[in-house]
């Protein structure tokens, strides 16, 4: 059975919603009501530029709900195979991304009371995973972030929460070995891949 959301009349903005966990979430913002705005490499925008980002977020009316859905795995490399533009490569799509559209985000929502913020984290910030130093990194530092900005944002009206998946069947998971995902099943409690169009029982 499919758990129902209302979100009528919010209007919403998802990173990385053109696939994988940011389409199913922009589908189920739908199905509830709300207004989505998808903004995805697809499309030709990119969270790695904050004029893009600001620009998004300014060309919206409101601006309700923000999920931060982009990201990439990176490379599979033990870490001293990683090179420097690699780092700054996955960081600069999963980290500064998200800190760019958060901060885009905030001013208009503190301006209305009201704001949710999501941003997708993964189960490697929290465990680390092998052969996934700047993935695994880049997904803590979210985690981190996360927390500071819900902090900062405090009465507010601006609730700011992480999730941290495990392994999801998704064009990501596509591109990872077969032995990183297993090590992601391990560490997930159910040890399972999870489909993002499907409710947990």
């Amino acid at each position: 059975m499919t758990n129902s959301y209302g979100f009528e009349g919010r209007v919403a903005l998802v990173t990385g919603g053109a696939s994988g966990i940011g389409a199913a979430v922009a589908d189920r913002l739908r199905q509830g009501g709300a207004e989505v705005h998808v903004f995805d490499l697809a499309n030709g925008q990119d969270v790695r530029d904050p004029d893009q980002v600001n620009a998004a977020v300014g060309s919206l009316d409101r601006l309700d709900i923000l999920v931060c859905a982009a990201g990439v795995s990176g490379d599979s490399l033990h870490t001293e195979e990683v090179s420097d533009e690699e780092w700054r490569r996955v960081h600069a799509i999963n980290l500064d991304g998200v800190f760019f559209a958060n901060r885009a985000a905030i001013p208009t929502m503190k301006e209305a009371g009201y704001g949710r913020i999501v941003n997708v984290a993964s189960i490697a910030g929290k465990e680390g995973n092998p052969m996934a130093s700047a993935y695994s990194s880049s997904k803590a530092a979210v985690i981190g972030l996360t927390k500071a900005i819900g902090k900062d944002v405090a009465g507010s009206g601006i609730l700011v929460n992480a999730v941290a998946p495990a392994v999801i069947k998704s064009p990501m998971l596509a591109r990872c070995p077969t032995s990183t995902s297993r090590t992601c099943s391990r560490a997930s409690r159910s040890g399972a891949w999870a489909n993002p169009r499907r409710s947990p029982p």
